[in-house]
């Protein structure tokens, strides 16, 4: 579990990351050891993350204890998946060296899509037209998918098309594994 300094760092960096400053990367802890502390963030982001799921699920729930468990089983996926296409892609890439660093603030990156969420969860939250969130729901796809591929563009040292392609992963397999494996497993 990041320790309360390391939060305060890590909110900084996310910060710089969103107003695409490259110096994002000097307030994450890189090593081994930091990659294993930005796992445990998936504890602490978890609780939000399955009532920003439930508020914006537009299908009756039969078992709210089976959607919470299917839910946060999606959601541990795709905390697993992704690292190890990184780990993948640095490899073919000559970039190991890379790779944990970029793992750990692709974890970090968890608690900016979060915080970009909740206006859209508050709007849904407040009865707001269904059109408006998903006009706002677009616009934060949108702005994840460019900041992760700088995210990736600069940890990586990637040319900007081999980040666009992994975000195109990241996206795909969020879009056709991930989140269909979690509506399964919440039926």
């Amino acid at each position: 579990m990041p320790s309360l300094i390391e939060l305060r760092l890590g909110c900084q960096g996310l910060y710089r990351l969103a107003l695409f400053d490259r110096g994002f990367l000097g307030f994450f802890d890189r090593s081994t050891a930091g990659v294993l502390r930005s796992f445990g963030l998936f504890l602490l982001l978890l609780p939000i993350v399955l009532w920003q799921v439930w508020l914006a699920n537009d299908q009756p729930i039969e078992n709210l204890f089976l959607f919470l468990a299917g839910r946060s089983v999606a959601y541990a996926y795709n905390w697993i998946l992704f690292p190890f296409l990184i780990v993948y892609a640095a490899r073919l890439l000559d970039r190991d060296a890379d790779a944990a660093g970029c793992i750990a603030i692709y974890n970090w990156t968890n608690a900016l899509w979060v915080v970009l969420q909740m206006p859209m969860t508050l709007i849904i939250a407040l009865g707001v037209s269904l059109n408006v969130a998903q006009l706002l729901g677009l616009a934060l796809l949108v702005a994840s998918l460019v900041i992760e591929g700088f995210m990736l563009l600069v940890a990586l040292r990637l040319a900007l098309w081999q980040a666009a392609a992994l975000v195109a992963l990241d996206f795909l397999l969020s879009l056709m594994v991930i989140w269909p494996l979690g509506d399964w497993l919440s039926r």
